[in-house]
């Protein structure tokens, strides 16, 4: 049997770091419903700001996190582009700097689908009812026959199902290749098997 959970990571911003960007979508980047749609290419990239502009420096680095969703330069993109992951897109992206200027060649993680792929009833969750929306995960099981069902190279990135907070599931694989881009002293991953629910903060 596999141990899903031993190949899966989700990955955050370390507390209390040196640097730190917190990036916001414009304004025509929300009207395109960016974070839940399939974009298209023809009507050109999206467009990221530093949200502390005047408090915390435009600092950008290969890896970056808006949300939970991962946007990364082009080196990092190069590495994943000729992947075929199904409800994912690699998608253009523009941070636009403190004094206006652009940082172009950064592409954007849009996991615009969800997988029912989360055991609920195995995972440890918080106030478990099986009629909530949504669960507050504290550790994770995967349905097994779901990802079976699944070849791997279409299942590399994935976006859980029903879980509160969202959060994207990215396999070892992905994270071997990038690995080296992403500074320790700004980001970690958590291999699902060892993550628990607020290791992000320690």
């Amino acid at each position: 049997m596999n141990s899903y959970e031993e190949q899966y990571y989700r990955v955050f911003e370390v507390p209390f770091r040196d640097t730190y960007i917190h990036l916001k979508a414009s304004l025509d980047t929300g009207r395109r419903r960016y974070s839940f749609t399939k974009l298209d290419f023809g009507d050109g990239p999206i467009f990221f700001t530093n949200a502390e502009k005047g408090d915390m420096p435009f600092i950008v680095s290969d890896f970056n996190l808006h949300s939970f969703f991962p946007v990364v330069s082009k080196e990092i993109a190069d590495k994943l582009l000729p992947l075929n992951i199904n409800g994912f897109q690699l998608f253009p992206a523009v941070l636009i700097g403190d004094y206006e200027e652009w940082h172009e060649d950064f592409f954007f993680f849009n996991a615009y689908e969800n997988l029912d792929c989360i055991d609920f009833e195995r995972s440890e969750i918080l106030d478990y009812s099986p009629d909530d929306s949504r669960h507050e995960v504290i550790t994770y099981k995967f349905k097994n026959e779901v990802l079976d069902a699944i070849p791997q190279e279409n299942r590399l990135i994935i976006r859980p199902h029903k879980v509160a907070g969202g959060g994207l599931l990215i396999h070892e694989s992905i994270v071997n290749k990038i690995n080296k881009y992403v500074k320790d002293s700004e980001f970690k991953f958590f291999k699902l098997s060892d993550y628990k629910l607020g290791d992000k903060y320690k």
